[in-house]
């Protein structure tokens, strides 16, 4: 089963030349670590077995999530990948490449709200909050300490 699925995803990430953007050794570790959030997503207890086929039995719809939330982490990794990306021009030759990366996150985020549909349809009683939690970037101030009891004052000698 894992197998046939990689290559449906490998489809869909490829290069106007045919070439893969995601390699496939990076594609399978996506699939294996998304599946136990899928199985926890959806409520079922589904394991990769040594043999790639995954138990219990999948229905259709869950095997579609599982390439969603995979589809999204193949958009995060390629952002990743075109982050630093720019444009250039060399003769007669020109190549923009400075918006590729805002155009994955573009398409992780559609496929992201997908598969958040998908999920809460297949499994209404979910948890959300587990399935996309958001990340938010914490910045720390040398030398600046942030009290959170207000009834007492700190005062350096």
């Amino acid at each position: 089963m894992l197998e046939e699925m990689l290559q449906d995803i490998t489809q869909e990430f490829q290069d106007e030349d045919g070439a893969d953007l995601v390699p496939e050794e990076v594609l399978r570790r996506i699939a294996e670590r998304m599946l136990p959030l899928v199985a926890t997503a959806l409520d079922v207890p589904y394991v990769l077995g040594e043999d790639d086929n995954v138990t219990p039995e999948m229905p259709g719809q869950h095997r579609e999530v599982w390439v969603l939330r995979c589809k999204v982490q193949c958009c995060r990794f390629l952002r990743t990948q075109s982050a630093g990306r720019v444009s250039f021009s060399s003769g007669d030759k020109s190549m923009d490449r400075s918006k590729e990366a805002s155009n994955w996150a573009s398409l992780e985020k559609d496929m992201a709200a997908e598969y958040q549909s998908l999920v809460s349809k297949l499994n209404p009683l979910g948890d959300d909050s587990i399935l996309t939690p958001e990340v938010f970037p914490v910045r720390y101030r040398t030398g600046h300490r942030r009290h959170h009891h207000h009834d007492h004052h700190c005062h350096d000698d």
